[in-house]
């Protein structure tokens, strides 16, 4: 098939912005035959790279439901943590890096170079575009350095194009500084008007079908979350950033409509590395949310097994002592905690019960209760055993901007109301997992949809509970808290935020637990580990610089391969 008619296929399989997992394979064999790039449009190339930013089942597989998650006691296994899942730093494999080199930050030097090609006038109306795609770049560049450090940035990506194939490393901090500034130049182009109309990338970007306002935005608010990085290392450089973003042309994400969110139908998310089936609800999460009619329990977990008439059966068969009470809360996690989840005070909890019970066709059949709840695997792939629902993606959302500007108010950094911008959050919050669980069509424990809606009575009643209701004399406490909850898809910022601020905690009013293994106390893992490079790697003389260079600043660690080291912005 020649490769314009599997384009021209490829975009009538799009609805709005949902892409299919089926055409993630046209996408890949487009971009990796670099004859067939004559033949894509920089709009197509775009796509293409949006695409694959979140395309990458191995990611979720293991560095967010393996590592991260755990770490940041967001899940656990079935049966709780193993006494070396904080050790484990292999399950960590930074997927990120290798989506970025090419798939990323390779197709979009793709999509200039292409702009290049084109006549004069037809690159005088792509101005816009260019910035656009500039954005992705440097929102990604920075999510991959996040947790990696110094990367190839300024010279990679253009070894088709006449480039070095051994690009050099930019450290963190000039990375920062430089994908800062991008940023800012981005927003001044796209808030300035052209001498010739502007070509749209229409329904090639799935974000905004070209919302030149949106993207503004996007800029932003991705120059906010990276200047807030900077709280530990460069306090005053963080202030100085954020009151210019703050007065920045065109604004931050303000509404739920300007959330930067990639959507995709049932079958983008395919397959079982995406899948967090069996990955149970963390307790000290839950028993909060639980505690605090928290509406978005509902959406995070599943109920557990137990049903009254599942309770009476198991006691007529002697599966659970006589003077057993029926307990009607249906949400219970598991101990972060590798100690606390294998004591015999705990043991119980995993002692699934089976029982016989009468089907609706009258046969005796066998059934589990299960005391335990576990993610709600829908809101992870929507297309979980034939589900029909759409992923959702979050990178930047209205709730996200919400707390950073809350937190930099209850810090004194700007003048603006913490309490107001919380109370923002808190609502913008829950209304967006509300969305997303009914847009993903989430089901409970027997395949049943099971999507209850959001009340506004719900969000009030939260609110009004006294470890939600905002108090300034713990306000950051309770900003960092409901953060936190609000990352529950976004697990890279959830331990972004614990890294920044130490919190949540065992002590803060949402408490964590102090992970103990084997009697000591773990400690958590603060960045990637880095593969030392074979000697004969192109780029080994680079990369070993890179290494020793970084390994200068002693928060760095024992050496590449040390998790518990930080990156340049996580100073102690």
């Amino acid at each position: 098939m020649k490769t314009t008619n599997k384009i021209a296929l490829l975009l009538v399989a799009l609805v709005g912005i949902s892409i299919s997992s089926c055409k993630k394979d046209q996408f890949v064999e487009l971009n990796t035959d670099p004859l067939k790039l004559d033949v894509i449009t920089p709009e197509q190339q775009f796509m293409n790279s949006i695409a694959n930013m979140n395309a990458d089942r191995f990611e979720w597989y293991y560095d967010n439901f393996r590592a991260i998650m755990p770490w940041m006691q967001m899940t656990t296994p079935l049966n709780g943590n193993s006494v070396t899942f904080i050790s484990d730093a292999a399950n960590l494999r930074n997927v990120r890096y290798g989506t970025f080199y090419p798939r990323v930050g390779g197709n979009l030097a793709d999509m200039e170079q292409l702009i290049k090609k084109l006549p004069a006038d037809e690159q005088a109306k792509r101005v816009y575009q260019t910035e656009i795609a500039r954005i992705v770049k440097a929102y990604y560049a920075f999510y991959v350095s996040d947790v990696t450090g110094s990367i190839p940035y300024t010279e990679a990506n253009m070894v088709r194009y006449g480039g070095t194939e051994t690009p050099k490393y930019d450290t963190q901090q000039a990375l920062f500084d430089l994908l800062d500034a991008q940023l800012k130049n981005s927003v001044t182009v796209l808030s300035t008007p052209q001498s010739v109309g502007q070509t749209s990338l229409g329904t090639n970007d799935l974000f905004y079908q070209g919302a030149v306002d949106k993207w503004i935005k996007v800029a932003n608010s991705t120059r906010l979350r990276m200047a807030m990085r900077l709280m530990k290392r460069d306090a005053a450089k963080m202030k100085t950033k954020v009151l210019e973003i703050l007065a920045a042309p065109g604004g931050l994400i303000n509404s739920a409509a300007d959330s930067w969110v990639f959507k995709a139908n049932a079958t983008y998310a395919d397959g079982g590395d995406w899948s967090a089936a069996n990955l149970r609800a963390p307790k000290q999460v839950v028993d909060f949310m639980y505690t605090n009619s928290d509406p978005r329990i509902r959406f995070f977990y599943q109920e557990n097994l137990f049903s009254q008439e599942n309770f009476d059966a198991a006691k007529a068969q002697n599966k659970i002592p006589a003077n057993a009470v029926f307990d009607t809360r249906r949400f219970y996690g598991v101990p972060s905690s590798p100690d606390v989840s294998s004591s015999p005070a705990f043991a119980n909890f995993f002692n699934n019960i089976t029982i016989s019970v009468v089907s609706n066709t009258g046969q005796n059949v066998n059934q589990t209760m299960d005391s335990l709840s576990l993610l709600q695997p829908r809101l992870f792939a929507a297309g979980e055993n034939g589900g029909t629902g759409i992923n959702m993606f979050p990178l930047i959302t209205y709730a996200d901007v919400c707390f950073m500007r809350a937190e930099l108010a209850a810090r004194t950094v700007t003048t603006e109301s913490a309490e107001d911008w919380y109370n923002k959050g808190v609502a913008a919050s829950i209304s967006f997992y509300d969305d997303l669980a009914n847009k993903a069509k989430i089901v409970d424990r027997g395949g049943n949809l099971s999507y209850v809606p959001l009340t506004a009575t719900e969000i009030s009643n939260y609110m009004a509970k006294a470890d939600i209701k905002y108090d300034a004399a713990k306000g950051l406490d309770q900003i960092i808290g409901q953060a936190y909850l609000d990352f529950f898809k976004q697990p890279n910022e959830a331990w972004a935020i614990y890294k920044r601020t130490g919190m949540p905690n065992s002590t803060t009013v949402l408490k964590l637990e102090k992970i103990i293994a084997s009697g000591t106390e773990q400690v958590i893992p603060r960045r990637a580990s880095l593969p030392f490079p074979a000697p004969t790697n192109l780029n080994y003389q680079n990369i070993v610089d890179a290494y020793k260079l970084m390994q200068a600043d002693p928060d760095f660690g024992q050496g590449p391969s040390d998790i518990t080291g930080r990156v340049w912005w996580d100073k102690k």
